[in-house]
């Protein structure tokens, strides 16, 4: 009985050892900055960027939600996710150079559901100095699926320039696609350098990170594809 016991215990051990060996392997390998970009690389980078001759014919602007934190007792400028400030931030710049207006989506999804993150968007946007006229508000959405059925609804006819991340760029270029909506995308919020060849570094949180990131979009387009298309 005793023996048994020994035994049971000492595989215990082995099995543990390995899963903790593999554990760390694995964390190491997606803490690389590399691995990160070779992830990140078909997502972000499958297209060159936006061509600037094409989106002088854009005749709106449309930028999807990222996130806004209701929570906490923060500064404005801290509520703001860097996804959401970029492509803000890209929008108001191509707004003055094109004259034409922008669209900001987004209704309900936040901690705090009477919050509208397109009404806080277009508050951005005019400390920003775009000119309230120049802003349309659409408190509709609360996923890209959705966000592009409230566009639909009420601009499918104009040629729009979408603009938004680059993890994100793919998976929503086949969503407007399929609502039929003429759209040229433009990327901000870029993840990787598109760097490929390989290189070695310590273990970094911000390259996990990246890592994360891309494996939840992979998983995202999937689920597009299987569940929604």
């Amino acid at each position: 009985m005793t023996a048994s016991l020994i035994l049971l215990k000492v595989k215990k051990e082995k099995i543990a050892k390995r899963l903790f060996v593999s554990g760390s392997l694995i964390l190491f390998i997606f803490s690389q900055p590399w691995v990160a970009n070779v992830l990140l690389y078909p997502l972000e980078h499958h297209e060159k960027l936006y061509d600037s001759s094409k989106i002088s014919r854009g005749e709106i602007i449309f930028v999807p939600a990222c996130y806004y934190q209701t929570r906490y007792d923060l500064p404005e400028v801290s509520r703001w996710h860097e996804c959401s400030m970029q492509r803000l931030i890209q929008a108001k710049i191509l707004s003055d150079e094109l004259g034409i207006p922008i669209i900001v989506t987004g209704g309900s999804f936040l901690s705090d559901k009477n919050v509208k993150y397109s009404e806080k968007a277009k508050q951005f946007l005019e400390v920003l100095g775009v000119q309230p006229n120049r802003i349309i508000s659409v408190p509709e959405g609360t996923d890209s699926q959705s966000e592009v059925n409230a566009l639909k609804r009420r601009f499918n006819r104009l040629s729009i320039i979408t603009i938004t991340s680059a993890t994100h760029q793919f998976r929503l270029s086949q969503i407007l696609k399929n609502a039929h909506i003429n759209s040229n995308v433009v990327q901000v919020d870029f993840q990787s350098s598109g760097e490929l060849k390989p290189f070695l570094t310590s273990p970094s949180i911000l390259a996990l990170e990246r890592t994360r990131r891309a494996i939840y979009e992979y998983m995202a387009i999937a689920k597009y594809y299987v569940l929604e298309k």
